[in-house]
This record gives C-alpha cells, sequence and structure tokens, in this order.
C-alpha cells in the first residue's frame, strides 16, 4: 500500500472495520497476552463500536484501492466511564492491519485525532493502551500512568495501561 488517505468512519465501514480490527488485534497482541486471554477477549473488541462510526470523530485510512489498512478515532465519553472531565477525551478503539503496519497509518490517524480534539476545545487525552500498544502511543506524546484492567462483557479482563497526553 504505497499511499493512504484518512476519511471519517461511516456506519457502511462497519464490516471492514471489524475486519480489520479482528486481522490486527489477532496477530499484533499475541506476543503480549496469554492465549486463554486473547481467546475471551478477541471476539468482544474485534467488532467496530456502531456509536464511534457514526461519531464524526473516529477515522479509517484507506487505500488508494479504497480498502480501509487503519482505523481510530477519539471521543469525549471515555470506554471506561472514569477520569472524564470537560476538557478531556478519550483515544478509541485503534488498529492497523499488520501487513500495512509501519506505514505511517497509526502516526497519520493519531495526528487526526489530536488536532480535531484540540481543536474541539479538549485539553488533554487519555488512552486504554494495550500492553504492547504502550510504545506507539509513548512516541505520540502520550506518559504512562497506571496499570489498567479493562473489564469487558461477561467479566473478562483484559490488562492495558492508562495514558494521557497533553494537547
Amino acid at each position: 500500500m504505497p499511499g493512504f488517505r484518512i476519511r471519517v468512519a461511516a456506519p457502511h465501514d462497519e464490516q471492514a472495520v471489524s475486519a480489520l480490527l479482528l486481522k490486527s488485534y489477532t496477530a499484533l497482541l499475541r506476543p503480549a497476552y496469554d492465549p486463554a486471554t486473547l481467546e475471551k477477549a478477541l471476539p468482544l473488541i474485534t467488532k467496530a463500536n456502531p456509536d464511534l462510526l457514526a461519531s464524526g470523530s473516529y477515522y479509517v485510512a484507506c487505500g488508494e484501492d479504497g480498502s480501509i489498512a487503519g482505523a481510530g478515532g477519539w471521543t469525549k465519553h471515555s470506554p471506561t466511564g472514569r477520569n472524564e472531565t470537560a476538557r478531556n477525551g478519550n483515544i478509541r478503539h485503534f488498529g492497523t492491519d499488520p501487513d500495512a503496519a509501519r506505514r505511517g497509518i497509526g502516526r497519520a490517524l493519531m495526528t487526526r485525532c489530536l488536532e480535531e480534539a484540540a481543536a474541539a476545545g479538549l485539553e488533554e487525552l487519555n488512552c486504554y493502551s494495550t500492553l504492547n500498544g504502550e510504545a506507539f502511543y509513548a512516541a505520540c506524546g502520550f506518559r504512562t500512568v497506571e496499570p489498567f484492567d479493562v473489564k469487558l462483557p461477561g467479566d473478562v479482563i483484559f490488562p492495558s495501561v492508562r495514558m494521557v497526553r497533553p494537547l
């Protein structure tokens, strides 16, 4: 994929974003999580969130052929219901096709999120990173605050890291 463009996601992207997240998380999370955790968590975290797709602040990176090679966004609302203030928001549901990794897609999506969140008047973004995503977010200016167990449906516990970044 030599080039890509970032566009606002839409509800009709649900199937393509879900396929991307499944491919991305299945391959990229394997080194950081035990198989039992992934077996329980992957069916829950690889489904595109319809509310995010309709939010206007969730984006997809499309290749020249229109295929989706990355996705991610931000919202005012926290996915955990914690650490919300009037001046912060949250990075949400990032993923990159492993076949297109390390080509600037994640960074381009993050840049769009940072610019749009700042333009909306936010001063800080939270991120609940996967264990192996911490280095990416740190390279984007986030700092680690604490380990954080995300509670998924069915009492599935998914270890993550809470990070923050000023805008």
